[in-house]
């Protein structure tokens, strides 16, 4: 679904206010107040809470799809695409941590079956294509053969998972990239 600029302002206003006070603050009332206009203002883009959420989840996705998609095609072996993904996630993290922040703690969207299915989709989204790229490799002799695609995705994203949620609990305090540097060296020894 493509957003409206107003639409995707109230998005960006909805990962800030959860980034900063939890999924339990975010309230049109309290949307209208940091976006500057009326409640029933908010209710013209947008007819619920739920809405927003979804689309926020829906931007997610379609971010990841396009850089998915874009990575898949281009010409690049399997290590080196799995590593332009990696750091596309560690770019764009750093550059708005509110989103590394909503994105990376699950346990907000566990309470309600809609947003954890979509959270589970965007996994499996992901899942899917890496470790279409992992099998591609390991069939070129890029990489391991002896641990199996869905292991093998789960050790790579895994670390980066653990290295951003550590990067949010640090209030973003260290340099994203160079210790998702550091991190892709290492795991890059495990696979290989």
């Amino acid at each position: 679904m493509e957003l409206t600029e107003r639409q995707q302002q109230i998005v960006n206003i909805s990962i800030d206010l959860i980034a900063g006070q939890g999924i339990q603050n975010l309230t049109i009332k309290n949307i209208s107040k940091e976006v500057g206009f009326s409640e029933p203002a908010i209710y013209r883009h947008f007819d619920s809470k739920y809405d927003i959420i979804m689309a926020m989840l829906d931007s997610f996705q379609d971010i990841s799809r396009f850089v998915l998609t874009e990575t898949e095609k281009q010409e690049l072996d399997s290590m080196d695409k799995i590593k332009k993904f990696l750091f596309d996630r560690y770019q764009r993290f750093s550059a708005n941590p509110s989103a590394a922040k909503v994105m990376f703690a699950e346990g907000i969207f566990r309470d309600d079956p809609r947003y954890s299915q979509k959270m589970l989709d965007i996994m499996h989204q992901h899942a899917s294509t890496m470790q279409n790229i992992i099998r591609e490799g390991q069939f070129k002799g890029e990489l391991r053969a002896d641990i199996p695609a869905r292991e093998m995705f789960r050790i790579i994203f895994g670390s980066l998972r653990l290295l951003i949620n550590q990067w949010c609990l640090a209030d973003c305090n260290f340099d994203l990239n160079l210790e998702g540097e550091l991190l892709w060296n290492a795991v890059k020894k495990m696979i290989t």
